[in-house]
């Protein structure tokens, strides 16, 4: 080796060391932070309640990187921004897993359907990082659940909870951002109601045990999940007053109906009074089978309205039906609703359903409670419709048309 090649071999190594201690360029940007940067990418320091934050810029210009510190800080200042680092950390499995638990919280009653519709959103989001779920993704979801063969109903209850996923996220600072998702446009609102003749047809297919339960179904129009769980305790015997419990109520609050002016609802409770039992079930749920809770009866229904020839009938079906009776003879809509549970007139409204019958009868002057005595469209609005009525045999006042007094 002769000196010219040792003196380039010196000069290289003292190249390679004076690199290897070369200090990262550092800008300081007084009253913000530091810019730093590495490789060709400029990175931001900046520091929020004593904790050290670091993030990239993703640019290779200063000017930039100087812009995203100073928004930064801003937002510091303003106590809404998180930690970006931590922010990208968050997994979407873990934000359903906070869904279910903020629902069994709360008590919600659907954590059991939750978790049914969490199982598409799992399959299509859990693995990736909250950030990556971005409202173009969302909408490709739709789609592929669409040509799935979904009803657009079922995609919007996946959507439902998917936004609220997002909500808690946010509710619980682990997100700064959520991307806004859109529900699709519902056509397929059911109008299924059923007749004072089918509904007879229907209850003579049923068991015993499901005939009283039906019957008080149609008259006041609860919900399926809502009628067997009236216990006796709720139920005034001697004063002919029951209460739907506000944890039993799907709006969560309660629901109070007096009876005893109605005859029906009177025969059906003290039919349920008979059938008590001493202990168990029997003796606590107004309505149940041989001393057993009435849980799901699904198949009995089925079978019942196939049977009597009306198979798409659904149990819900029974809920449009009182609201159609309770409209045929003129019950005012807020007493109504406070029969059915409806909380608001527009949801009211979409369960009335306007029948030829209803047409024709306003063209004619009157309307037809359909066979219905006033008596047995609500004990709670009896009253109320019996003061419309004449005073002399049931015959119209004077002035009092028949619409109004329902004595034709």
């Amino acid at each position: 080796m002769d000196g010219n090649d040792v003196a380039t071999t010196t000069e290289m190594v003292d190249q390679l060391l004076t690199e290897i201690g070369r200090k990262r360029p550092r800008v300081r940007v007084p009253g913000f932070g530091t810019l730093i940067l590495r490789g060709r990418i400029w990175f931001i320091r900046y520091s929020h309640r004593g904790h050290r934050r670091e993030e990239s810029s993703r640019s290779e210009y200063q000017k930039i990187a100087l812009r995203l510190l100073k928004k930064r800080v801003q937002e510091s200042g303003k106590g809404r921004r998180l930690d970006p680092a931590a922010e990208e950390r968050v997994r979407m499995r873990d934000l359903f897993d906070a869904l279910e638990t903020d629902y069994e919280n709360n008590g919600r009653r659907s954590a059991d359907t939750l978790v049914f519709r969490l199982i598409p959103l799992r399959e299509a989001f859990e693995k990736d990082r909250a950030v990556d779920v971005t409202a173009t993704r969302i909408e490709r979801y739709k789609a592929a659940r669409l040509t799935a063969g979904r009803a657009a109903a079922t995609v919007n209850r996946e959507l439902a909870a998917l936004r609220r996923t997002f909500t808690i996220a946010l509710d619980q600072e682990r997100l700064s951002t959520a991307p806004r998702i859109r529900l699709l446009a519902e056509q397929n609102a059911r109008e299924g109601f059923t007749t004072r003749e089918q509904f007879e047809k229907i209850v003579a297919e049923l068991k015993p045990y499901l005939q009283d339960l039906t019957r008080f179904a149609y008259l006041v129009g609860w919900r399926r999940g809502e009628v067997p769980t009236l216990e006796w305790p709720e139920v005034d015997y001697q004063g002919r007053r029951l209460r739907l419990r506000g944890a039993e109520s799907k709006n969560g609050e309660p629901r109070y109906l007096p009876y005893g002016d109605s005859p029906t609802l009177v025969e059906i409770i003290e039919r349920r009074w008979q059938a008590r039992t001493l202990t168990g079930d029997g003796a606590r749920f107004v309505f149940h089978r041989n001393g057993k809770r009435i849980r799901d009866f699904r198949t009995a229904w089925e079978g019942a309205t196939e049977r009597a020839g009306c198979p798409d009938l659904l149990f819900h079906d029974l809920r449009r039906s009182a609201v159609n009776n309770l409209n045929a003879v003129n019950v005012p809509p807020k007493v109504a609703m406070q029969i059915t549970g409806h909380k608001t007139m527009t949801t009211y409204q979409r369960y009335h359903i306007v029948r030829d019958d209803d047409t024709r009868a306003a063209l004619e002057g009157r309307r037809s409670g359909e066979g219905l005595d006033v008596d047995d469209a609500c004990g709670a609005s009896a009253d109320r419709v019996k003061a419309t009525r004449g005073q002399e045999g049931g015959k119209c006042g004077p002035g009092e048309s028949r619409a109004r007094c329902f004595c034709g």
